[in-house]
């Protein structure tokens, strides 16, 4: 059952106006600025606490030169992909097997008897597997300055960079037998192409750049977070000590005052004409 929050009377369900019927205060109105100024600090304090978190992930991918660079050559071996990863005969010709080729494969073949096959299943699953990687390595670079955040992301570059090296192994293991496993891909020959090595390096660049990234540091600039007129740090601090609340607003109530003194002084500064008026 609700109360008065000025008398402390028991408010019945006839008690349907906004006046207490004992003391007649306002119920809708009543401490309205300190339920307004309570949320107004409780925002700002939500707001103190999250900024720090979207001025890392800004940094994370343009906090230094090094930064940008990282993720330029965490995309550069999407483009290899595309190149020949190994060569075929078909019809007399010898053309090139790119990812497009690859996945057309995947797709109107029987999953179970790839990945069944040997190291050559093992291969493209490999294959896959770092392409979708470089997506996830992309997207978790936005947390690589959290608390977790470095060794998560070498750890995500190193599966990155480790299955596209693994594939290349394994297909080489598998060639002899290539044919044999999947006649409908005709006889392989020249055996990888230019962009399955290429892949490879790229993969390995990405990973060594990455590291030196996470070694050499990127430089952070915070945000500068205001809860009450105080600096939020301070105001953490303060909160930290077990400094009564009032205490606390005493401090706001200066901080904001010389904020508009401050205020006042620069509009005086700009225009001096209309502040004499």
């Amino acid at each position: 059952m609700a109360v008065c929050p000025n008398c402390g009377r028991k408010l019945r369900m006839t008690d349907w106006k906004p006046d207490c019927p004992e003391c007649g205060v306002n119920l809708n109105y009543f401490n309205a600025n300190e339920r307004l100024l309570v949320d107004s600090e409780k925002a700002e304090r939500e707001h103190a606490r999250f900024q720090p978190s979207v001025d890392r992930g800004k940094a994370s991918y343009a906090g230094s030169k090094l930064a940008i660079l990282r993720i330029v050559f965490t995309l550069l071996p999407v483009g290899a992909l595309f190149l020949p990863l190994c060569s075929k005969l078909a019809d007399g010709k010898t053309t090139g097997v790119n990812v497009i080729d690859v996945y057309k494969f995947v797709n109107s073949g029987d999953i179970g008897a790839i990945l069944g096959a040997g190291a050559f299943g093992v291969s493209i699953a490999l294959l896959l597997l770092s392409a979708v990687m470089i997506l996830v390595c992309i997207i978790s670079i936005i947390a690589s300055l959290g608390k977790h955040g470095k060794g998560r992301t070498i750890a995500l570059y190193s599966v990155m960079a480790g299955s596209a090296a693994l594939s290349l192994i394994c297909f080489l293991i598998s060639f002899p037998k290539f044919g044999d496993l999947f006649p409908e891909m005709n006889t392989v020959v020249g055996g990888v192409g230019i962009g399955g090595i290429l892949y490879v390096f790229l993969q390995i660049f990405s990973w060594v750049w990455n590291y030196i990234v996470i070694k050499k540091g990127i430089p952070v600039k915070y945000t500068t977070c205001v809860i009450g007129g105080l600096p939020s740090e301070e105001y953490f601090s303060y909160v930290e000590q077990g400094m009564p609340q009032s205490e606390i607003r005493r401090k706001m109530l200066v901080a904001l005052t010389k904020m508009q003194v401050e205020a006042l002084r620069k509009e005086e500064k700009n225009d001096p004409g209309e502040a004499s008026a």
